[in-house]
């Protein structure tokens, strides 16, 4: 596919795409008319633009990651997915880090995508909270399961994927 003026179009898979934040991000790819878009949800479709690949994936299925990246082939993977409730990781910490810590999407990306950008959503709780400001460089200490589990995937993307950008949010309203 292509741009108006000929250019090719990125393409971009967003991993969580029927939740809040995907669908904003979706909709403001889909008005720039550069990118084709794909998207994964897990349970529910709605949300979700009629302009997008939609794919049922599960983070903890490498088969279903494989088939999608496989089909799509992005340039760049935002994931967006995550079981962000403290307390619902905290209450069951294997189901949370297989959606949190997806180790099973670098493996996919590696065979269907390797030379993609990973965007990867992370979250102000790897740091322990008592600054009011941190920094990059600031040294890390979760306080919870979600912090601990978000920066465990973020040093696994470190060490295994040399094209990635992290991003660490605080609250998203």
């Amino acid at each position: 596919m292509s741009t108006s003026n000929g250019a090719a179009q990125t393409r971009v898979l967003v991993t969580g795409g029927s939740g809040y934040l995907g669908q904003f991000l979706i909709d403001r790819l889909l008005q720039t008319g550069r990118h084709s878009v794909a998207a994964t949800y897990l349970n529910k479709q709605d949300g979700i633009s009629s302009q997008v690949q939609a794919f049922p994936v599960s983070l903890s299925s490498a088969s279903q990651l494989q088939s999608c990246l496989e089909s799509f082939t992005p340039d760049i993977v935002v994931n967006l997915a995550a079981i962000s409730s403290p307390a619902a990781c905290a209450k069951d910490p294997e189901a949370s880090r297989a959606i949190n810590v997806p180790s099973l999407l670098l493996s996919a990306m590696s065979a269907a995508a390797p030379n993609a950008l990973l965007v990867q959503l992370s979250t102000d709780q790897v740091y322990d909270g008592a600054k009011p400001v941190y920094l990059e460089g600031s040294a890390t200490e979760p306080v919870n399961e979600y912090g601990r589990q978000k920066l465990e995937f973020e040093k696994l993307i470190q060490k295994e994927w040399p094209h990635h950008v992290i991003l660490r949010s605080s609250l998203i309203v």
